[in-house]
C-alpha cells in the first residue's frame, strides 16, 4: 500500500474516532437528560399558563400535570380559598386547607433539598397559584450536562483545528516526498548537470530537507566520479595509445619491408620490446590500483614499529640520494619505539614514492630534507613525517588536482607515467587513517606532510 493511501487512512481514523465518540455521548446525554422528560407535555401545559383557565376547566388542568416527569413534583393551590387543587407533594395532601404564608414557610424549610417554582396561572381572576419542586440532584446532574456540553463542544473545536493541522501535515509531507521523487529520478536517469533545489530556511528544516541535501551531495559525487572515469578512460587511452603505436608502427615497417637491415630490425626488436615492457608496467600499475581495496587493505593491518619503518626510509633515502646525486638530509627525532597496525609492503612503497617524486622534481645537488618528528594536536599526539624538496615546485592550479586519479600537473606532461601515482598514495594513506597533504611554491619546491595519529 502507497504510503499517500496510509496517512489517508490513518488521517480518517484519527478524525473519526473523536467524531464518533462526540455523537455517541451526545446521543447519550440526550437520551437520559431530564429536559428530554420536560418536554413531554411541557407545550399543551404552556397553552394553559398562557390561556384565560375557567373554573371548569381545572379537571383539565390536573390531567396535564400528571403528563409531568416523576421526578417533578407539583401543587396546584387556589389562591382565595387556600384549598390544595391538586397535589403530588407526599407532605402535602389534596383537598387540605393551608394557612396563610404555610405555603412559603415549607418551601423554605425544605429548600436545601429541593429547588421551588413559583407560577401564577394567568386567568381572568388570577386565582390559581402553580408550585413546582425538582430535587437538587437532578439539577446538579442538568448542570454536570452542560457541562459535558462544553467539553464536547471543545472536543469538537480541537477535532476539527486536527483535521486542518493533519491536513497542512499531509500536503507537506506530500510535497517534500514528490521533491524527493522528482531528484530521485533525476539521478536515476543521469541527469547530474542539474541541480537539486532545496533552498528552504532555517526555521523549514527537517528530515526531508536533510534527504534533498544528501541527494545534492550525491548529485556532486556522482558527478566528480562521472568526470573521474571520463580522465580514466581518457587517460588510459592517452597513455596506452603511445607505445601500442611505437610497436605497432615497426612491426608494419618490418613485415612491409620498409625496415631490411640486420641491425635496424635488432635495434626496432629492441625498441619495441622496451614500449611493450612500457606498456606491461602501466598495465600493472593500473591493475595494482584497482585492487586498493580499503576493507581489503584493512584486514590485512599488522602491528609493526613505525619508528623503525621511518628510520629504515631515511637511510633509503640517503644511499638513493647518493646514486641520483641529490644531497638528501635526515632528521628523525622519535624519541621512543612505536607500533601502530599497518601494511609494511603499502606503506614503504607509499613513501618511496613520495620520494622518488622529489628526486624526478629536483636538479643535481639539490637539497631533499625528510624529517620526522612527534607532535602535539588538539589532544592527540601524532607523528610528523616531513619530505622536502628545492625543485621545481608546483602550479597553484594544479596544487588541488595532484592526487586526482590521472591527473597530471604541467611540469610532468613531458614525462612517461600514468598520474596514478599520488592517488594510490592518498589511498593507501586515508586506508590506514592517515593524512597527506602538500605545500609547495612554483621554483621553489614542494614538501609532503604525512601526519600519522597515535590512538
Amino acid at each position: 500500500m502507497k504510503l499517500k493511501n496510509q496517512v489517508f487512512i490513518l488521517s480518517f481514523l484519527i478524525i473519526s474516532i473523536p467524531i464518533l465518540c462526540s455523537i455517541f455521548v451526545l446521543i447519550h446525554t440526550y437520551l437520559h437528560s431530564p429536559n428530554r422528560y420536560l418536554m413531554q407535555g411541557s407545550e399543551e401545559i404552556q397553552k394553559i399558563y398562557y390561556s384565560n383557565i375557567p373554573e371548569e376547566d381545572i379537571i383539565n388542568l390536573k390531567k396535564s400535570l400528571k403528563l409531568l416527569p416523576a421526578n417533578v413534583e407539583a401543587i396546584l393551590l387556589q389562591i382565595s380559598t387556600r384549598k390544595v387543587l391538586y397535589s403530588t407533594m407526599s407532605e402535602i395532601e389534596a383537598g387540605k386547607y393551608m394557612q396563610k404564608g404555610e405555603v412559603w414557610n415549607f418551601a423554605a424549610d425544605t429548600s436545601e433539598t429541593y429547588f421551588y417554582q413559583f407560577t401564577q396561572i394567568p386567568s381572568k381572576k388570577s386565582d390559581t397559584l402553580l408550585i413546582t419542586r425538582v430535587p437538587q440532584k437532578k439539577v446538579a446532574t442538568e448542570k454536570k450536562t452542560k457541562t459535558i456540553l462544553k467539553v464536547l463542544l471543545a472536543v469538537i473545536l480541537i477535532t476539527f483545528l486536527s483535521l486542518a493541522f493533519i491536513i497542512f501535515i499531509s500536503r507537506n509531507i506530500f510535497h517534500w516526498l514528490k521533491k524527493i521523487e522528482n531528484s530521485s529520478r533525476q539521478l536515476a536517469e543521469g541527469k547530474l548537470d542539474t541541480p537539486i533545489e532545496a533552498s528552504i530556511t532555517p526555521i523549514q528544516e527537517n528530515e526531508f530537507s536533510n534527504i534533498m541535501h544528501s541527494l545534492e551531495t550525491m548529485r556532486c559525487e556522482l558527478l566528480e566520479m562521472q568526470a573521474s572515469k571520463n580522465r580514466f578512460i581518457m587517460g588510459i587511452s592517452h597513455d596506452l595509445r603511445t607505445p601500442v603505436s611505437v610497436i605497432k608502427g615497426y612491426s608494419e615497417a618490418i613485415m612491409d619491408g620498409v625496415i631490411s637491415e640486420k641491425n635496424e630490425i635488432k635495434k626496432s626488436m629492441e625498441l619495441m620490446e622496451q614500449k611493450t615492457e612500457q606498456l606491461e608496467s602501466m598495465i600493472d600499475t593500473l591493475i595494482n590500483f584497482m585492487k586498493l581495496n580499503n576493507f581489503e587493505i584493512k584486514e590485512k593491518l599488522v602491528e609493526n614499529s613505525i619508528t623503525g619503518l621511518i628510520m629504515d626510509f631515511a637511510k633509503y633515502a640517503e644511499v638513493t640520494g647518493k646514486v641520483f646525486k641529490r644531497n638528501v638530509h635526515t632528521d628523525i627525532n622519535l624519541p621512543r619505539e612505536i607500533k601502530l597496525p599497518l601494511n609494511e609492503q603499502l606503506i614503504q612503497r607509499s613513501f618511496e614514492n613520495l620520494l622518488s617524486n622529489a628526486i624526478r622534481y629536483t636538479k643535481e645537488n639539490d637539497l631533499i630534507e625528510i624529517k620526522s618528528y612527534l607532535k602535539q594536536e588538539d589532544e592527540t599526539e601524532n607523528i610528523i613525517l616531513e619530505i622536502q624538496d628545492t625543485g621545481t615546485g608546483i602550479d597553484k592550479k594544479d596544487l588541488d588536482h595532484i592526487f586526482d586519479i590521472f591527473y597530471r600537473g604541467t611540469n610532468s606532461r613531458q614525462e612517461e607515467g600514468m598520474g596514478v601515482g599520488l592517488t594510490v598514495v592518498k589511498s593507501i594513506m586515508e586506508t590506514h587513517g592517515w593524512k597527506i597533504t602538500v605545500e609547495s611554491q612554483k621554483n621553489k619546491g614542494s614538501c609532503f606532510t604525512v601526519t600519522i595519529p597515535l590512538k
